[in-house]
C-alpha cells in the first residue's frame, strides 16, 4: 500500500481505529445523559472493531471537516451518514453502504408551510456540505428559495427553525423523525427521494476499507446489521435495502490520480467552486472594513469617556472594556446570535457578526487610543489651554492627531485581527470566505477550496503585515510615517 507522510498521523501506537464523527447527529452518532456515546453507526463501528480485534477511539468532528481528516490520515474512517456520491468517490473510498436515505423537510406545525412551493422566497436551512444541501441548492430554481442557509449540524438549525429565523429545514429523514418524535412543536412535512445511501469514508488506498467490508457482509448475512436497525428505528429494515443486500464496494467512473497536487491543489475542483470562494470573499471584506471602521469609532468613543467623563462612566467604561477584552468573540458571537432572539433581539448573520466585532473590538481599541493620548505630555493640554482652546479643539486639533500617528502600528495590528476574526462567523451560518470554502471541500471532498480560502487570506492580508511591520521600523527610527 503507498503511505503518504500523513498516514503516521493516524496510527494509534496501540493499533486503535480512529474514528472520526459528528458528535451531535442524531439517530446515528450523539451523547447520552451520561456523555457516552451512542447512537446506530456508534453500534455499528463498535462492532466493526469487536471483529477485527481492534479498540475503536472516536474523535468528534464537524461534518464538512471529515472529508480532510480522512484525506490527511487523522482518522482512518469517518461517519456520520455520509452519502455516497461520484465527486465524492473521486477523492475518497466508501465501503458498500449499510442504510437507504431520502430527504425531508421539517417546518413548525403552526406554520403555514405544508410543502417545498411554500418555501418560496423564504429561508430554508440545510447541514453545510450535505446530501440535504446538495439536494436544495439544485433544486433552487424550481422551489425559488429566498435563501438556503447552511449550518454545522442539526441542533443549531432546528434552534433557529424553532425560534423563526428559518422557515424550514432540509435534512435525513431518519434524523428528522427521531428529532422531532418527542417534539410536538415542530412536523415533518414532506419526503423528497433522493436514493441516499450512506456509508464508511476512507481515504484512498486504505486497507482497511477491505477488512471494513468484510465486517458488513457478515453482520449483513447474519441479520446483526437488520437487528441494529430495529434498535434504532423501531422496526427491520426493507428486504431489497442496503441494510439487508450484499453489495460491491463504490468505485469511481472517473480516472483517479493520488498525487499530491490532484488532492490539495485540484484544477478541476479549483475551477468548479472559485465562484463560490470569490462570493465568500466579497462577503468577508464587506464584513471586515465595516467592523474595522465603526469599531474604531466605537472605540474612540470609549477611551474619551474613560478619560474624561464623570466617575460613574469611567466606571462604567472599564468594566465594559474589561469585561469584553477577556469574553472570547466566538463565545459572545454565539450568544448575541442564539441567546438573543429568547429575549425579543434577532439578528441576520451578517448583522450578528458585525455586532459582535464591533462590541469586542471596540475594546481593544479603546485600550490602544488611551494609550496613545496618555503619551502626549501634559505640557500639551497646558498650552492649548493658555492659548484659549476649548475641549473640544484642544483634542481634535492638537492631542488626536498626534496620539493617532503614535498608536497607527498597533491599531493596524487590531485591524488585521479583526479581518482574520471574520472567518469565526461561518459559525452562525455567514456565507463567508471560509463557510464557502468548508461548503465547497464538503461536496467535492476535496481539501482544494481550503487552501485556495487560505491564499486568499494570505494575498490579502500579508501587505498589509508587511506594510505595518515597516510603520513599526520607521516608527523606532524617529523617522515621519
Amino acid at each position: 500500500m503507498l503511505l503518504l507522510p500523513m498516514d503516521l498521523y493516524s496510527k494509534d501506537i496501540n493499533n486503535n481505529i480512529i474514528v472520526g464523527a459528528n458528535i451531535g447527529n442524531v439517530p446515528w452518532e450523539f451523547q447520552d445523559s451520561d456523555g457516552s456515546y451512542i447512537g446506530f453507526e456508534i453500534d455499528l463501528v463498535n462492532k466493526v472493531g469487536e471483529q477485527l480485534k481492534r479498540k475503536i477511539k472516536i474523535i468528534n468532528i464537524p461534518f464538512n471537516g471529515l472529508f480532510a481528516a480522512v484525506q490527511s490520515g487523522r482518522v482512518d474512517l469517518a461517519i456520520s451518514s455520509i452519502n455516497i456520491t461520484e465527486k465524492r468517490l473521486e477523492s475518497v473510498s466508501f465501503t458498500q453502504p449499510y442504510y437507504d436515505s431520502d430527504q425531508s423537510l421539517t417546518v413548525l406545525n403552526n406554520s403555514k408551510i405544508k410543502n417545498l412551493y411554500d418555501l418560496k422566497g423564504m429561508i430554508v436551512a440545510v447541514d453545510t456540505g450535505s446530501t440535504g444541501d446538495i439536494w436544495a441548492t439544485e433544486n433552487n430554481e424550481k422551489y425559488e428559495f429566498g435563501e438556503i442557509r447552511r449550518y454545522e449540524g442539526l441542533v443549531p438549525a432546528m434552534l433557529d427553525l424553532v425560534i423563526g429565523r428559518v422557515a424550514g429545514y432540509i435534512s435525513d429523514i431518519p434524523a428528522l423523525l427521531y428529532y422531532t418524535k418527542d417534539k410536538p412543536n415542530l412536523e415533518v412535512v414532506e419526503r423528497m427521494p433522493t436514493g441516499g445511501l450512506y456509508s464508511m469514508m476512507l481515504r484512498k488506498n486504505n486497507s482497511l476499507l477491505f477488512e471494513v467490508n468484510d465486517v458488513l457482509i457478515e453482520m449483513k448475512r447474519s441479520g446483526e446489521l437488520n437487528e441494529l436497525h430495529k434498535k434504532w428505528f423501531g422496526k427491520f429494515a426493507a428486504k431489497n435495502s442496503s441494510t439487508i443486500k450484499i453489495l460491491d464496494i463504490p468505485k469511481s467512473s472517473g480516472k483517479l490520480n493520488l498525487n499530491l497536487t490532484e488532492t490539495f491543489l485540484n484544477k478541476r475542483v479549483f475551477l468548479e467552486t472559485y465562484p463560490m470562494l470569490i462570493n465568500g470573499f466579497y462577503i468577508t471584506i464587506q464584513l471586515g472594513l465595516l467592523s474595522i471602521l465603526l469599531g474604531l469609532i466605537w472605540g474612540l468613543l470609549l477611551s474619551l469617556i474613560r478619560l474624561y467623563s464623570n466617575a460613574f462612566l469611567r466606571f462604567l467604561v472599564k468594566t465594559y472594556i474589561n469585561v469584553f477584552r477577556s469574553i472570547p468573540l466566538l463565545v459572545f458571537l454565539i450568544i448575541v446570535f442564539y441567546a438573543f432572539p429568547f429575549v425579543g433581539i434577532r439578528f441576520s448573520p451578517f448583522n450578528a457578526a458585525l455586532f459582535s466585532l464591533v462590541i469586542v473590538s471596540g475594546a481593544y481599541f479603546a485600550e490602544i487610543f488611551r494609550s496613545g493620548i496618555e503619551a502626549i505630555p501634559k505640557g500639551q493640554f497646558e498650552a492649548a489651554k493658555a492659548l484659549g482652546l476649548s475641549p473640544y479643539h484642544t483634542m481634535v486639533d492638537i492631542i488626536l492627531p498626534q496620539a493617532i500617528k503614535i498608536v497607527i502600528p498597533p491599531l493596524t495590528n487590531n485591524c488585521i485581527n479583526v479581518l482574520k476574526d471574520t472567518a469565526l462567523a461561518s459559525i452562525v451560518a455567514l456565507p463567508d470566505l471560509l463557510k464557502q470554502a468548508t461548503q465547497a471541500q464538503a461536496i467535492a471532498a476535496n481539501p482544494t477550496p481550503l487552501i485556495v480560502s487560505a491564499f486568499i487570506y494570505l494575498i490579502f492580508l500579508l501587505p498589509m503585515i508587511l506594510w505595518v511591520s515597516r510603520i513599526e521600523k520607521r516608527y523606532r527610527s524617529g523617522k515621519q510615517l
